[in-house]
């Protein structure tokens, strides 16, 4: 199962305590928590990778540096979004770690409006990643409580076919498909036929469901978790 706690976290990189500080004062204004760490190596031992939010690093940072940091979250499958800061940066550095998946980058000594830009659309991107993947996994828990029968009846509500239409392609009763949609309906806890549309055009996207049929998935109209502060400093 997903993490329960979706509360976003600012996690922080950096033995210089001055950034740690003017961080953590952002984060403070903009009604999120903080953590911060002293070296590569610490925050990755200590870090909860089930936490959504975003990471501010400094490019040089004793144990592991910023990019090192990033592969190996990278390849942990670690999705969260790193802005680096860095008071050595060079436009090839930026180049390269944007190239290998940073979020943002900014150069010391970095301003209060930067940081909270960058934060804030950091924040709001990696809780719509965390609101999608909750969804997706709901999905497939809904989607392994039916049967094949139901799940190829679900795939045609999702293709637009009326009863008549799955009855004739499936070679059953148009009251079958009534019995069947009713059942789908009582699975996914679904109260409106419209509802059960939705559901099927959502979730018939690219997944592929408990018994190795399609069912696939959508998220574009999901509605995500909203920044706890989008108000920005004067």
């Amino acid at each position: 199962m997903l993490m329960q706690n979706s509360e976003p976290v600012v996690f922080v990189v950096d033995e210089d305590e001055a950034l740690l500080e003017a961080v953590r004062q952002v984060a403070d204004m903009m009604n999120l928590r903080c953590e911060t760490f002293h070296s590569g190596l610490e925050f990755l031992e200590r870090f909860d990778r089930d936490r959504p939010g975003c990471v501010v690093t400094e490019l040089r940072v004793p144990g592991a540096n910023g990019l090192q940091l990033l592969r190996q979250l990278a390849e942990e499958g670690t999705r969260i979004p790193i802005i680096f800061v860095s008071a050595y940066g060079t436009l090839a550095i930026a180049v390269r770690a944007m190239r290998e998946g940073a979020f943002h980058f900014l150069e010391k000594p970095v301003h209060e409006q930067e940081i909270w830009d960058a934060i804030q659309t950091a924040v709001t991107i990696d809780q719509q990643r965390v609101a999608a993947d909750r969804w997706e996994e709901e999905v497939r828990e809904k989607i392994g409580q039916l049967s094949l029968k139901e799940e190829q009846v679900l795939r045609m509500i999702a293709q637009g076919k009326s009863n008549p239409m799955i009855a004739k392609e499936l070679d059953i009763s148009i009251r079958t498909v009534e019995l069947r949609r009713g059942t789908l309906m009582e699975k996914l806890h679904i109260d409106r036929p419209e509802d059960l549309i939705r559901f099927a055009v959502l979730a018939c996207n690219g997944h592929a469901g408990h018994n190795g049929h399609t069912v696939h998935n959508h998220h574009e109209n999901l509605r995500s978790p909203v920044m706890p502060s989008t108000a920005k400093p004067r």
